[in-house]
């Protein structure tokens, strides 16, 4: 599922951001001692490609961590042929290929957090996120996946087994652990990525921010919201060239056409051990490993970049929601018509 270059200006407008193309400095990423991270992941391994090196950070300096992983990522069709040799694949495969990928976050997460990682495997089905965000928000209709035929969590061994997939559900469970945690740093997928469900993610980390600020202190709620890249185009080098090399050695920079939309980019310099680590992790996903190498390894580098928000820019984020989600309707109602959107 990929994103219409229509969402992300749709989102860049009623945010107020500036697309036009300019030139982003990198500073560094403070890191301080104590920090509560809250990491928003919408399929596994997104939580170790885009910060593993800063949740190891966050563990030196005395911190916590919290990884939320949203779906089981379990339907990406060409990955469960190659998982299972087959080419006619069934309800079950999916299912199974959704339990293999949510054991991989957790071994992964054992490696990062030696066990002090708190890791929420949600276990939604791959797509319910955007879906959820624009056409399915209430409980009463929920997004159901034409790979499992589940229109609730069918994992056992997930945070949410048997809950609806709807919108409105899971942007209450994100304030939740919100409340719970009070991390001081959040990361999360941009809203510019090139991926429906991460896009998605995006929208509703910047939602559940907004409803955590009412229900609290807006003064009290000030923690650092760094956005991650981990879909566009031909990005990073050597993501797309069929053979996976060590680019341990090289800085990772954001996208020079990536937007930066008034917001600073910052990087965190990895060590040689937290590199090392963060590689180890990531070779845990051997699911993903058997497509995609290139593409993983091209995230294990000796630095970690986000583009960093501040809680205010989440204030506009309800107009947003409503906006689009008219959109879809009239889209869906007119679907001869695509000028609607």
């Amino acid at each position: 599922m990929r994103v219409r270059g229509g969402f992300v200006g749709i989102i860049a407008c009623w945010l107020g951001l500036t697309i036009a193309p300019a030139l982003a400095q990198e500073s560094a990423l403070d890191v301080g001692v104590g920090e509560r991270l809250l990491v928003l992941a919408p399929h596994p391994d997104d939580e170790s490609l885009s910060s593993a090196g800063l949740t190891q950070r966050v563990f030196a300096k005395g911190g916590s961590v919290r990884a939320v992983v949203v779906t089981s990522g379990d339907a990406y069709v060409d990955a469960v042929k190659m998982d299972t040799g087959k080419s006619r694949l069934s309800a079950a495969d999916y299912l199974a290929f959704g339990e293999k990928r949510l054991e991989e976050s957790r071994r992964a997460a054992q490696i990062l957090g030696n066990g002090f990682l708190h890791l929420d495997l949600m276990g939604f089905s791959d797509g319910a996120i955007y879906s959820a965000l624009v056409s399915h928000w209430r409980r009463n209709s929920p997004f159901r996946s034409q790979f499992t035929g589940f229109d609730h969590v069918p994992y056992r061994d997930s945070q949410d087994w048997g809950y609806a997939q709807d919108g409105k559900d899971l942007v209450a469970e994100l304030v939740a652990i919100m409340q719970e945690t009070k991390p001081t740093i959040i990361s999360f997928p941009d809203v510019m990525e090139d991926d429906s469900d991460h896009a998605g993610l995006g929208m509703f980390a910047l939602l559940a921010v907004h409803e955590w600020r009412a229900q609290a202190s807006a003064e009290q709620v000030n923690p650092k919201m760094l956005a991650y890249l981990v879909h566009w185009p031909h990005w990073p080098t050597g993501s797309d060239w069929g053979v996976a090399q060590d680019w341990s050695n090289q800085p990772m920079h954001l996208p020079e056409n990536l937007p930066p939309r008034g917001h600073r980019r910052v990087c965190l310099d990895l060590t040689p051990t937290e590199i090392a680590r963060k590689h180890e992790a990531i070779a845990q996903y051997a699911t993903q490993q058997r497509i995609m190498a290139d593409f993983l390894a091209s995230f294990v580098r000796s630095s970690e970049c986000f583009t960093q928000l501040t809680p205010a820019n989440t204030n506009r984020i309800e107009a947003v929601i409503e906006h689009w989600q008219q959109a879809r309707k009239a889209f869906n109602n007119h679907p001869l018509d695509r000028r609607k959107i």
